[in-house]
């Protein structure tokens, strides 16, 4: 078993790259994995959400996982320009991006999973990027269940997953074939997660109302209240993005590649 993870890193390592979101000060503010397939990169559908940045770098790595083999540097505006967006609004947990002009002809391309038969219990393999750890990984794995949910299908596998991972590769460890894209929509802790955010940013606009009505010994207990919250934000942002999964969701790549057929695009 041991061999076919070498085997599927030493095939598929190359194809899969870093998607890096930075600020004005080349400070990183989100990432995620994304890879080659034809000439076009797919990823999570995250990158059709993400504001407030400047630049997008997405980077390949050699077979170490770490030495760049190619880079480009793009504005955000260029970068969403190039996005292939959402085929169908209750079909998500994918994105296309163009790679069309950009110096990766000398990439491989990963190739998407034919109309082949997915069997619970089957050995799979995931490449991607972690939170904080700038260095490729590849992480073990099996199908534990198919999710048929909003006439899409979703592959559950049991591996574990943590944020960066999003958009990676779902990999075959017979073929090299991609099977799925890997994100956590589905996932109950994401959803509680994206809770808790909406009901601290509404907590956060209605102390904003009440900003100077009272003072309490010359300190206005409403900013020490919104100051609070902002920093549940951002203790609980930090908290989600370092915890792991045990589990995971991919959507599955044949309802993928239907909705990219649909749309009159040939991606290989």
């Amino acid at each position: 078993m041991v061999s076919l993870f070498k085997s599927v890193w030493q095939a598929c390592h190359a194809s899969v790259c870093s998607i890096r979101f930075l600020n004005g000060n080349d400070i990183e503010i989100v990432a995620l994995t994304g890879f080659k397939a034809g000439e076009y990169l797919f990823t999570h559908d995250m990158v059709n959400r993400i504001r407030k940045t400047e630049f997008v770098e997405i980077r390949f790595t050699k077979e170490d996982g770490h030495t760049t083999s190619a880079l480009e540097r793009l504005s955000l505006h260029d970068f969403t320009e190039r996005i292939i967006t959402s085929y169908d609004q209750e079909i998500t947990g994918f994105a296309v991006i163009s790679l069309s002009d950009l110096n990766f002809n000398s990439i491989p391309s990963l190739e998407l999973a034919a109309n082949r038969h997915i069997s619970i219990g089957q050995a799979v393999a995931v490449i991607g990027y972690q939170y904080e750890h700038p260095a490729l990984t590849i992480k073990s794995g099996i199908i534990s269940t198919l999710i048929h949910r909003n006439n899409g299908r979703y592959l559950q596998f049991d591996g574990t997953i943590i944020w960066g991972n999003l958009g990676s590769p779902l990999i075959d460890l017979k073929t090299n074939e991609v099977l799925g894209i890997i994100g956590y929509k589905l996932d109950k802790k994401n959803k509680s997660y994206e809770k808790m955010i909406e009901i601290s940013n509404s907590n956060i606009k209605q102390l904003e109302k009440a900003l100077g009505e009272f003072e309490v010994s010359g300190v206005d207990p409403i900013q020490v209240l919104i100051a609070w919250q902002k920093q549940i934000l951002q203790l609980a942002g930090e908290i989600y993005k370092a915890a792991g999964n045990s589990s995971g969701i991919a959507i599955d790549i044949k309802v993928v590649k239907q909705l990219v057929r649909d749309s009159g695009i040939e991606i290989i």
